[in-house]
Formats: structure tokens, sequence, C-alpha cells
């Protein structure tokens, strides 16, 4: 399909609860990365525009377990979480916090607007649902406060939607509610809120197959639709959140990803000078949503419902990228549930390389569903890649000091890069496979000529930017690896420009790494 010149990825905003683990590296804000780099290694404008979710209630849940106030709370993990993406290479051209001074007011009007706007339309109707609370508190058992199983795949679950097979469901259809406070009974009572229903629910199906949705991630889209019509909640019980002039208390906003993403684009209109925002239909800007596999129905129904309601105002996005939920040694990766490896601990506390973490975490095919990793996968591709560039890639790169260089064909490596791109669109993109191009590009036969080193920066280049801005430069190289500039490259001196090279430690082993392992806590 069709992508403009400029292009806006929002990757799902984490929620400041904790710090950011493997399974969100290695999902989907490595996705939002690896794309917007091979985005503008094509030429393209993209910016990359995320921030965290302050108003999500797991906050609040961190708050209690952490001992200090939400506010407190969430302004550490979003400065913390920050620093976990750089750390990996995450690229971002902003980083909302919309609580804060700068964005509260216009983030909160924005929902504001958006509601009435539906409300205005017909779109938004008051309905009926039956809520569950804690009889000794008195407390919605809503988000983090409510466990039970899931009603599609029986595996345990809460809040709304299930972190293993993506189901979204209303808390009443929940089997066997509990609180996750206390032992308290549940009771249910009756509430209204507000809520929108698709007009055109097939077309939301249609609209995401066309885009190349693979059917993994298709089916929990299907379900909502059919179970219940593409209803989508606008406003919920809580007191932690966007509270709206005409709500009363007790009442909260949704503090849905699309809106969190319209108010992304406000940003990206703002940074770029556009007279047009990127969610207005006919806009010129590529909009791509990015998120996990738990996320089906505020990734892939939510803007639809809107974009409908909304009646010519907003569009959805133009592509959505799902990944699949990584597992870590047998279970799901998690901030709540203190499962993983986190990236903080293992970056800071380590040797192991930015580069090196993408690359072992690229190779789970999280495009085409779940992917579960070990310690031992992890160290057996960090080790490869270590052993790769110490007996291969330095060797190359000494002898360019070495040697005068003829004139050279940079064809092979402008097709392996360009192939290895059209892997890399927004729309069913697969990085798996974009790594295995450049583990087959790097082991092949070929003589490990400049050639050769230029198709190691391109096709490293949205995978491992270290190593591919490392292996440009030391070609002589300015700026950074782009097709069409690589496409016009004169002969290479006979001298390349010294430059200091990268520190290769010795290979890791799982025990190394052991401590850094955090073990799933009960439920």
């Amino acid at each position: 399909m069709h992508i403009h010149h400029k292009v806006l990825l929002v990757p799902m905003q984490p929620t400041p609860n904790g710090r950011l683990h493997i399974g969100h590296g290695g999902g989907t804000y490595l996705r939002a990365d690896v794309i917007a780099r091979a985005l503008r290694a094509q030429g393209h404008e993209v910016a990359v525009v995320t921030g965290s979710d302050v108003y999500e209630d797991w906050v609040v849940a961190a708050a209690h377990r952490e001992g200090r106030s939400p506010e407190e709370t969430y302004r550490d993990h979003h400065t913390g979480i920050a620093r976990d993406l750089s750390r990996l290479s995450i690229g971002l051209d902003a980083w909302i916090d919309p609580a804060g001074q700068t964005h509260r007011d216009a983030y909160r009007q924005l929902h504001e607007d958006v509601l009435t706007r539906l409300r205005t339309t017909g779109a938004a109707r008051m309905e009926d649902e039956r809520i569950p609370y804690a009889r000794d508190t008195g407390r919605a058992l809503v988000g983090p406060w409510i466990a039970g199983e899931c009603p599609h795949c029986g595996r345990p679950c809460g809040g709304s939607t299930c972190t293993y097979c993506g189901e979204y469901f209303v808390p009443e259809q929940l089997v066997r509610a509990r609180s996750r406070v206390g032992d308290s009974p549940v009771e249910w009572r009756t509430e209204r809120n507000w809520f929108a229903t698709a007009d055109d629910p097939r077309a939301i199906a249609d609209r995401h197959r066309a885009a190349g949705l693979r059917p993994v991630f298709l089916a929990p889209l299907l379900r909502a639709l059919d179970q219940h019509g593409g209803r989508v909640r606008l406003t919920g019980q809580g007191d932690w959140g966007i509270r709206g002039a005409t709500l009363p208390a007790g009442k909260v906003i949704s503090n849905g990803y699309f809106l969190y993403s319209v108010y992304c684009g406000e940003v990206h209109r703002a940074l770029t000078g556009a007279a047009v925002h990127p969610f207005a239909p006919g806009s010129g800007v590529t909009t791509v949503g990015l998120f996990g596999s738990d996320n089906s129905t505020p990734g892939l129904l939510v803007p639809d419902v809107i974009a409908q309601g909304s009646q010519g105002t907003l569009a959805p996005f133009d592509a959505t990228v799902v990944n699949g939920m990584l597992h870590f040694e047998g279970h799901k990766c998690s901030t709540s549930k203190r499962h993983g490896i986190w990236l903080s601990e293992l970056l800071e506390g380590t040797s192991v390389s930015a580069d090196e973490l993408r690359y072992a975490l690229l190779h789970a095919p999280l495009d085409h569903g779940p992917a579960d990793i070990s310690l031992r996968t992890l160290t057996h591709h960090i080790n490869a890649l270590r052993t790769w560039r110490a007996t291969v890639l330095r060797p190359a790169l000494d002898r360019l000091r070495e040697q005068p260089r003829p004139g050279w064909r940079p064809d092979p490596a402008l097709k392996a890069a360009a192939d290895q791109y059209a892997l890399l669109t927004p729309y069913a993109p697969d990085l798996t496979r974009a790594v295995t191009a450049f583990d087959e590009w790097i082991g092949s036969p070929l003589e490990p000529d400049p050639g050769w080193l230029v198709g190691v920066a391109l096709l490293g280049r949205p995978l491992l930017p270290e190593l591919a801005g490392h292996v440009w430069a030391r070609l002589g190289l300015p700026g950074e690896p782009v097709l069409r500039r690589a496409a016009h490259l004169e002969p290479l001196p006979p001298q390349s420009p010294a430059t200091a090279a990268i520190p290769l430690p010795g290979p890791l082993t799982p025990a190394s790494l052991r401590q850094y392992v955090h073990l799933q806590e009960p439920e």
C-alpha cells in the first residue's frame, strides 16, 4: 500500500508503573524504531512520537505497592522509561507527559472535545453496565483491582483484555471475578457510562484485511465485532484519570490509545509546522499505530469507531503494526508480575550493548504471534554477533587502511538492502526475516571488500544502528547509510579516516546474566 513521504509513527504509550523489560524492548518500541530507520534510509521524512500513559490505573496500583503517591510514582517511571528507550537506541522525536505542565490542559481538552463531538453526532450513547465493587471499601474493581479468568481462553487475567489471547471483554464477562486487594467479597452494581459502537463493523474488518493485518492478530478484532458489534468504552469508573467537566464524581474519560495518538499528532504538527493535522482525512501524512496483541481493541477497533463517529474530522491509522507477546522462560514478560529482564539492569549492569540486545530480540518472530526467549537463546545470539565482529568484521575494517582500493560496484549491496527494506514497511512488517537477511549477507561467501562493507552498513542501519554507523564512518562516508547516497558512491579512497574500534567483550554465559532475571510472582 502507498506510503506518503511524511510518516508519523506512534508506538503505544507505556504505563509508568515500572521500568521497561525485554518484552517492551523487543516488541512495539523496537518495531517503531526499525521501521522508522528503514523508511529514513529510503528518503522518507519520519517522526516517532509517544509518551507514557500516566492516567492508567496501574500507576495507582504501583503507588500502593511502592508506598508513595501516584504523581511521584509516574514521574519517576516516566523519566526512567525514557532512559530505557534511549539506552536501547530507540529514537524518539518527542516524549510526552500528558499530566505535565506543558501538555496537561491541551490533552484534557482534546478528550473533552472528542467526547462532546461524539455526543453531538449521536455516536456516543449512555448505557447501563454491571461493575464489580469491593464490598468492604466501596472501590470499583476495574483495571488492576480485579482478577479472574479469561472468558475466551481460560487463562488468568484482569482488567478488560487478556494478555495471552488478546480477547477484549466487559467486567461482567470475567470468569470467577475477585478482588486483587484483600479478600473482600465482590458485589455488582449497575452504572451508566458513555459508549460508542461502529456504524459499519464489516468495513473495519475489511480495512485491516486489505492493509495486510495477519490473521493471528485479526482474530480478536473479528470476535469483538461479532460479539458486541464494535462497542467501545468512552467513560468509566475511577478517580485517577481525565475528569470531564460534564461527568459526575467517580467517572473519568477513557484514556485510550487512539486519542493519545491524536494528541501526538498535535505535537507532530507543532514540531513540523504543518498546516494540517496528520489524523485529518487526506492529510498527506501516513499515520502508523504500533502496539502489542493484548491491545487489539484499543489499537484496531477504537480508531475506526471514533473516526466513524467524528463524521469526517478524524481518520484512523493508515497502517497498524501488531506484535505478539514476548515470553521469557515460559511466561509472558510482565511489569506487574515482575517477570522478565529489565532493560535498565541489563544495559547498565552488564557488558551487553544496545545493538547486541536488539540483535537477540529481533530473532524472536513476534510479527507472527507470541514467541519465547530464554537466557540460553539470548546469550547465544549475543555471542554469535560478538564472534562475527571479532573474526570477520574487524579484520575487514582493518584491511581498509592497508591497501588501495580500485573502483567497485555497489549493486549487490543496494539490491540486498532494498529487498530487506521491503520487509520493514508499516504494512505487515517482518523484523525476523529482516535480521535473517542481515545474517545471510554477513555470512555470505562474498569477499569482505568495501562493497560488502557497504552492504553491512545498509542492512545493519535499521537493526543495529551503532554498528552500521561505525562501518559507514570507517568507509570514510558522510552522514548515515542511505540507499540514494550509496547508489552514487565514487571509488573509495585508499585510506579511510581512523576511527576508534568498538570494544568487543568476551563471550557471555547464561549464568553471568542469571542475577538480572526476575521470575513471575504468584497471582
